[in-house]
C-alpha cells in the first residue's frame, strides 16, 4: 500500500501542522515503490549516462532528472532538453544563457556535455543530489494536488537556496525571480502586487518590486531574503494574503447569493 501525503488544514494554520509531519510523511512517501524504484534505476544507470540522448532516450531517467529541477512538464521536449544539455552553460551564445527561466541553467551546468568530459562525471555527489531532489519534487507535487498555495510554500526556500547559489548580482537575481513562475508568485503574492503587475515592463516590474520588498520586509538584497528567517515570513505571508484572498472572494459570493435571494421573482 503506498503512502499518500495529507493535509490537516489550508493557509498559515495548515501549514504550521505540515511542517510538523513534514519529516515523517517525506520518509514514508519515499519508501513508495514508485519512488523507490525510479530512485534506485536511476543511481544504477547514471555511471553508464555518457551523452545527452543516454537521458532523454529513457523515460526513467527522464522523469528522476526533469523531476528534480522542477522540470516535469518537459517531459516530451526531449530535442529541446538534449540542446539544453548539448550546449551547456560555457558559451554565452546557449541556449541556457539565452532562456530567461534559471532552472535551465541549472540543468544545463549539471548535464553540461559541451567539453571533452561530461560534468556530471567531476560531480562526486551529483547522483545523490539528483535523486533527494526528485524526491522532494514528487512529493510536493502530491501535496499540489490537494492544495497548490502548499505546493508552492514548501518549494519556496530551496528555490532561494539554488537561486543563491547561483547568484551573479542582485540586480540579475531579481530578473530570474521574475523569470521563475514559483518563485515570482510567492513574491508577487506576499509583496501584495496586484495581478496586473505582471503587465508592467519588464525593467518596471524589476524596479517595483525591489522597492516593495524593502518596504515590507526591510531588505532588497537576495541573500538576506533567503535566509531562514526572512524566508519563512515571506512563506507565512504570502499563505495569509493567500487566504485573505479567498475569504473574501466567498464574502464576496455570499453577498451576491444574498442581494440575488432578495430580488422579487417573476411572476
Amino acid at each position: 500500500m503506498s503512502f499518500q501525503p495529507f493535509l490537516l488544514g489550508s493557509g498559515l494554520s495548515g501549514w504550521n501542522l505540515l511542517k510538523s509531519t513534514l519529516s515523517m510523511q517525506k520518509t514514508l512517501f519515499n519508501e513508495n515503490t514508485s519512488i523507490v524504484s525510479d530512485s534506485k534505476y536511476f543511481l544504477e544507470t547514471f555511471p553508464k549516462i555518457n551523452t545527452p540522448e543516454d537521458i532523454t532516450s529513457d523515460p526513467r531517467v527522464m522523469r528522476v532528472v526533469l523531476g528534480a529541477y522542477g522540470l516535469s512538464g518537459d517531459i516530451d521536449n526531449r530535442f529541446f532538453i538534449k540542446k539544453v544539455m548539448q550546449e551547456g552553460v560555457n558559451d554565452p551564445e546557449a541556449l541556457s544563457n539565452k532562456l530567461s527561466d534559471r532552472r535551465y541553467h541549472e540543468i544545463a551546468k549539471d548535464f553540461n556535455f559541451s567539453g571533452d568530459i561530461p560534468n556530471h562525471k567531476l560531480e562526486a555527489n551529483l547522483a545523490k543530489k539528483v535523486v533527494e531532489n526528485f524526491q522532494n519534487k514528487s512529493f510536493e507535487i502530491e501535496i499540489g494536488k490537494s492544495d497548490t498555495d502548499m505546493r508552492l510554500a514548501l518549494g519556496f526556500s530551496h528555490e532561494m537556496e539554488a537561486l543563491i547559489d547561483t547568484i551573479g548580482s542582485n540586480n540579475s537575481a531579481w530578473f530570474q525571480i521574475l523569470a521563475t513562475p514559483p518563485l515570482r508568485e510567492i513574491f508577487q503574492t506576499s509583496l501584495g502586487l496586484p495581478t496586473e503587475f505582471s503587465q508592467l515592463d519588464i525593467d518596471e516590474q524589476h524596479e517595483r518590486i525591489q522597492e516593495k520588498a524593502m518596504r515590507v520586509f526591510g531588505t532588497s538584497q537576495i541573500e538576506e531574503l533567503g535566509s531562514d528567517q526572512l524566508s519563512e515570513q515571506i512563506t507565512n505571508r504570502f499563505l495569509i494574503m493567500r487566504q485573505a484572498k479567498a475569504i473574501s472572494s466567498d464574502s464576496s459570493l455570499q453577498t451576491a447569493l444574498v442581494l440575488l435571494s432578495a430580488i422579487p421573482k417573476l411572476q
